[in-house]
């Protein structure tokens, strides 16, 4: 089978932060599929941040890039490249089909919905299957996360996107487990739904392989040698990830419990304000570290003594969240500091962790020093149930299986 993954920020190693695309890509081109991201030439994922050109191969998978134009933050150039990039994917697809052959099935991807029509317009003249990703509900995330007026132009034209791609694709695949009401209510035919959320990969399950000690992983094992309980985030530092209340929880623990400490590993634009925040409150048992290599990042999770996650609660939490990081944790075998409120619960479903308010600071406080008391072997229990658990439900060979039933079927 000949497949055409539509990503606008497709990642992978040398390319970009999102992998999910590249592991997709991998494992079918195992199966004997022909494979192809396509993805734009510019997104604020890039990693290095600069454009790309024409078509290049990353470890055995080949990307081609749409031209877009270049931008920095949120503003109107970041608008304008989404808008190219759509206006320009279906005649890049017929162009692409006519050098090089028609693919049997295109999934479009939406971390915006914008460019599916370019990629159903592409599908029917090409008849190949359309299969629809779903990663954010739009345009419910643009009204509940963006306070944006459901009578705005952009809601409305992206809920007739919506509505358009549920009745046209062939399967429409959701890495939210609870949406599907909400898509049948939109259109989509109940049997369509498929639920393939985001796991873990290469880069995660051969971290071990590596010899050297990266200089945070020395740093945590010095720690726990010391005698520290080190909770790790790490992630974005953004407001949706609710960080200042864990700092306000490791404010309230400094004194009673010193040897509790908190390091965060990331970037993002709240993180010069939490780090203000952090030296006005002298917080000794918090330190701030740059984000690192996955594969350094992952070594260093595994020395720690558990890992946090948390995100502000939103509305549209209720069809269900698929954070990377929770299932990183797990495959670390860390126990978990859930500190999230939506329709699902990994961490309680597969009892790898302990489960506090994201918005309240006595109760993370209480939650981590509860899980500090646990024994080593109890810890050890919950992060070999973390591990399993992930590697037979999340890891991308089995969710790549998944997904290929599905383009058969």
């Amino acid at each position: 089978m000949k497949i055409w993954y539509i990503h606008p920020s497709a990642g992978g190693p040398g390319v970009g932060r999102y992998w999910r695309a590249y592991y997709f890509a991998k494992h079918w081109a195992k199966s004997g599929h022909q494979c192809l991201v396509i993805s734009a030439s510019y997104h604020h994922l890039l990693e290095p941040d600069s454009p790309r050109r024409g078509d290049e191969q990353k470890d055995g998978v080949r990307y081609a890039f749409v031209p877009t134009i270049k931008y920095s933050g949120n503003g109107i150039g970041r608008k304008l490249s989404m808008l190219l990039f759509s206006v320009l994917l279906a005649p890049y697809c017929l162009l692409r089909a006519l050098k090089q052959g028609r693919p049997d099935a295109i999934i479009y991807s939406s971390p915006h919905p914008f460019g599916y029509v370019g990629a159903w317009l592409a599908a029917k003249l090409l008849r190949s299957k359309i299969l629809f990703e779903v990663r954010d509900i739009w345009p419910l995330s643009l009204v509940e996360l963006a306070d944006m007026s459901p009578e705005s132009g952009v809601v409305k034209v992206t809920g007739w996107i919506e509505q358009f791609a549920y009745k046209k694709s062939d399967k429409v695949v959701s890495l939210l487990p609870c949406a599907k009401d909400h898509m049948v209510s939109r259109g989509l035919e109940p049997e369509k739904f498929v639920w393939i959320p985001n796991g873990v990969g290469g880069v995660e399950l051969d971290s071990d392989e590596a010899t050297t000690i990266a200089p945070l992983e020395q740093h945590v094992i010095d720690l726990r040698k010391q005698g520290n309980f080190v909770v790790i985030y790490a992630g974005a530092l953004g407001e949706p990830n609710a960080i200042h209340t864990v700092l306000e929880a490791f404010s309230l623990i400094k004194t009673s419990h010193p040897a509790i400490k908190l390091l965060l590993v990331g970037r993002g634009v709240m993180k010069s304000q939490l780090m203000q925040y952090a030296e006005r409150e002298a917080l000794s048992n918090v330190e701030f570290h740059d984000q690192i290599d996955k594969a350094d990042v992952m070594k260093v999770m595994k020395q720690a003594s558990a890992g946090y996650i948390s995100l502000k609660p939103q509305p549209i939490f209720r069809f269900g969240i698929s954070p990377n990081k929770l299932w990183d944790y797990m495959l670390a075998k860390l126990p978990v500091l859930f500190a999230c409120k939506a329709a699902n619960n990994p961490v309680e479903d597969h009892q790898c962790g302990l489960t506090a308010d994201p918005m309240d600071p006595e109760s993370i406080a209480e939650t981590i020093k509860a899980m500090s008391r646990y024994t080593d072997s109890d810890r050890q229990r919950m992060g070999e149930a973390g591990y399993e658990a992930v590697l037979r439900l999340y890891e991308y060979k089995a969710l790549a299986a998944r997904f290929e039933n599905e383009l058969a079927s």
